[in-house]
Parts: C-alpha cells; sequence; structure tokens
C-alpha cells in the first residue's frame, strides 16, 4: 500500500514538472515576443520558418523534458547535480527558444551546434548520477590546511596594496561603479585580477560559510571587510552577490532541496518579468527576462553566426595568447559587440560553449565538453567530504560557467583554486 502510494506521489511529480517546463516554454516565448517592442538593439528578432524550426527543434525538447524528469533526482543535494540541472534548464531550453524565433544562423547548420550542446549535457547528467568516482586523495591536518589559507590570504592583499595601493575608493565605487572599474582595468596588472577574482571568489566566501558553519556569528564581519577592501580596487559588485549566495546554497544542497521547488521558482520568475513587462516596469522585465533567459542564449548563437564564416581564435586572447596571433587585434567579446551591436564598449560575454565554438569550432566544444565532465567528476568526488563547506569553495566558480569560458572559469574566476582547496580540505576541519 505504502509503495503504491509512493508510486502515485512520483508520478504526479513527473506531471507536475511536464506542466511547469511547458509553461515555462510558453512563458519564455511571450517574453522573446515582448523583447522586440522594447529592446530592438538587442537584435531580437521573428523570422519566417518558425514552424519549420519547431519542428526540426522538438526532439530536443522531448529530450529535455524526460531527461528533467527521469534522469536528475527529485532532490538535489550535489553541486554537480544542480549545474547541469539548471544549464539544461536556464541555458539549453532558452536556446531553443531564441533559435526558434529568429532563426539565426540557421543557413549555417546551427542546429547542429544546438543538437550537440543538449546532448552534452544529458550525458554530464548520466555522468554525475553514475556512482562516485573514486578520486586518490592527498590527506592535510587540519592546522596545516588553515595555514594555507591564511598565507594565501595574506600573499594576496599584501600583492594588492603593494601594486595598487590601499583601496582608497570603495566610497566612489558604490557612486561610479564604472568609473572605477574603468580605472581598475587601465591600471590593474593579470595577478591583480587573479588576487582579487580568487580571493572574493573563492576564499571569503568560503570564511563566511565556515563562520556560519560553526556558528561563530561574531566574526562574520570580518569576510565582508575583506569583501569591502577588494570592491575598492574593482567594483565587482558580482562579489558581494557570491559572498551572501554561497553559504545559502550551502545550507540548501547539505539538506538537499527538491527539484519540483526550483522549476517553480524558475517559473514564478519567468511570471514575474512577464507582469512586471505588463505593467511597463521593464527594468524588472530586463533583469529577468531578458538577461538571466533570453540575452546570453542570444549571444551563443551570435559567436556561431560569425565565427562559422570567419577564421577562429585558436586561443590567441587567453594565457596561450603568445603562441598564436589575434588576428581581431581585439578582445573577441568587444569585438563581437562591435560588430553586432555597433558599440565597441560593449562587453559580449559568452558561455562555454560559444567560447569553445570560436576557438576551434564542433572539435572545440567536444574537447571543452570533456574537460567540464572531468571538472564535475572531480566535484563529485569532493562533495562527499562536507557538502556545506565544499559547495561554498566551488559556488562562485561554478555560477560563473554559466556565463564564462571554462579556462578563464579555472584560472581567473577561482574555480581551479576552489577544486584544488577542496581536494585539500580534511573531511573534518
Amino acid at each position: 500500500m505504502i509503495h503504491k502510494i509512493c508510486n502515485i506521489g512520483n508520478e504526479n511529480s513527473k506531471i507536475t514538472s511536464f506542466i511547469l517546463y511547458i509553461v515555462m516554454i510558453a512563458g519564455l516565448t511571450v517574453g522573446y515576443i515582448g523583447s522586440i517592442t522594447y529592446y530592438k538593439s538587442f537584435n531580437f528578432i521573428i523570422n519566417a520558418g518558425i514552424l519549420k524550426r519547431v519542428f526540426v527543434m522538438a526532439p530536443l525538447f522531448v529530450i529535455i523534458v524526460y531527461t528533467l524528469i527521469f534522469l536528475v533526482p527529485s532532490k538535489i543535494d550535489k553541486l554537480s547535480s544542480l549545474y547541469w540541472f539548471l544549464f539544461l534548464t536556464l541555458n539549453i531550453t532558452p536556446l531553443l527558444i531564441v533559435y526558434i524565433m529568429s532563426g539565426l544562423a540557421e543557413s549555417k547548420n546551427s542546429e547542429i551546434y544546438i543538437y550537440l550542446i543538449t546532448f552534452i549535457a544529458v550525458i554530464g547528467i548520466l555522468l554525475v548520477s553514475k556512482p562516485d568516482f573514486k578520486i586518490p586523495q592527498i590527506k592535510i591536518t587540519p592546522k596545516v590546511f588553515w595555514i594555507g589559507i591564511i598565507a594565501f590570504m595574506v600573499i594576496g592583499y599584501s600583492y594588492l596594496v603593494y601594486t595598487l595601493g590601499l583601496p582608497t575608493n570603495i566610497i566612489e565605487a558604490f557612486k561610479d561603479v564604472y568609473g572605477v572599474r574603468l580605472n581598475y582595468r587601465d591600471t590593474a596588472g593579470r595577478f591583480d585580477d587573479y588576487f582579487i577574482q580568487w580571493l572574493g571568489n573563492v576564499i571569503n566566501p568560503f570564511i563566511l560559510t565556515f563562520l556560519i558553519y560553526k556558528k561563530k556569528y561574531k566574526l562574520i564581519f570580518i569576510p565582508f571587510i575583506l569583501q569591502l577592501v577588494l570592491y575598492g580596487y574593482a567594483a565587482y559588485k558580482s562579489q558581494f552577490a557570491v559572498l551572501l549566495l554561497a553559504p545559502f546554497f550551502a545550507v540548501i544542497l547539505k539538506g538537499g532541496i527538491k527539484r519540483s521547488f526550483i522549476e517553480k521558482m524558475m517559473l514564478l520568475s519567468i511570471v514575474v518579468g512577464l507582469v512586471a513587462f505588463y505593467f511597463k516596469k521593464l527594468s524588472i522585465y530586463l533583469l529577468i527576462i531578458i538577461r538571466i533567459f533570453l540575452f546570453p542564449p542570444l549571444i551563443a548563437l551570435e559567436y556561431y553566426d560569425f565565427f562559422w564564416m570567419y577564421p577562429k581564435m585558436l586561443l590567441s586572447h587567453s594565457i596561450f595568447g603568445r603562441f598564436f596571433k589575434n588576428i581581431y587585434n581585439m578582445d573577441p567579446n568587444f569585438y563581437m559587440g562591435t560588430v553586432y551591436y555597433g558599440r565597441s564598449d560593449m562587453r559580449l560575454n559568452v558561455t562555454w560553449y560559444g567560447d569553445a565554438y570560436m576557438n576551434f569550432g564542433i572539435i572545440g566544444i567536444i574537447l571543452f565538453a570533456i574537460l567540464l565532465y572531468f571538472i564535475m567528476i572531480v566535484i563529485k568526488s569532493v562533495e562527499n567530504k562536507n557538502i556545506f563547506l565544499v559547495s561554498a569553495l566551488l559556488f562562485g566558480g561554478v555560477m560563473a560557467l554559466f556565463n564564462g569560458p571554462i579556462l578563464t572559469t579555472l584560472l581567473t574566476n577561482g574555480l581551479g583554486l576552489g577544486l584544488l582547496l577542496a581536494y585539500l580540505m580534511p573531511e573534518k576541519i
């Protein structure tokens, strides 16, 4: 009897997930149509051949629905599973909608690009659903671990003070974000940015989460002050979001979160965005519907559209740039902003698969996907230590994967450092 009741509950949950996904597709489609009215500068257009593209993309919708309902666990308690779930819903699904409505790069076989990315995501979910991969561990004591953390902080902040001086622009950074950020880009060196990203995306969120974990509430002001110092240099607003969200997601993953809850929250955000559009509260609509859901996949298609015709970057704008010549003589993110939006000051950050195609084409997507699989396997292997603390080390880097290249995320955004610290972190700390 109990078994039958549980099965009924599971079936109802699957039906609910299916309905929520269909409504989400409808909501984003309406949002796309609405964007044409008020945001023509974003290149949202509707081209003929929608019905044909619907039939071409229909198998992918079926695959995504099946994957989300039957392959993603009903209760998500791993960062690796959460990443692939969000990747399918926040990235792949809007990508299909943008392609169907716009037909961007349709004549350039962009459906192959989209199919490949979808299958990569499905394989990723299958990989992280397998039994834990065992990676040989290096055991160090908590004392040694904390000595390393503190030493890294001292070196990092000392280097910033030595090269950039004391952070005297903290107040100004809140008043003139872009002015301070522009000055930082003109004066900061590569290692300045490394330390600011590593400290702000990995170390400080970890310290805050650790203090909460140990219930040392009187000391939680320390990571906020440390983060404020970094903000005075670079005015990276996103680092405050990482600082606050890292412990929040740590709490969620520690107890696990129902997949249906995430689905409902995403649908609620879409509804809020559409209601804001109806009442012409366009700033809310812009943030939710366009910035979060529709614009990133549009950029990914634009990268495919451009680099299908023109020479690939071949990692010439990366740490390997000394081995390859950048024939465009410009940061590709700004170059794409110039080409597609006529603005040389517009930076079009692209997802990891857009960056992979920009560098090596379809082969690049496959190679970077293999690297991403390896990253997720390492994450899965260290999550069993203490998901509360491990997620804090990895949160900033994993979230950066949604709108950034893999190599940049590993090095600059701190995912590589987070993985190293999570690997070295003792099980009891």
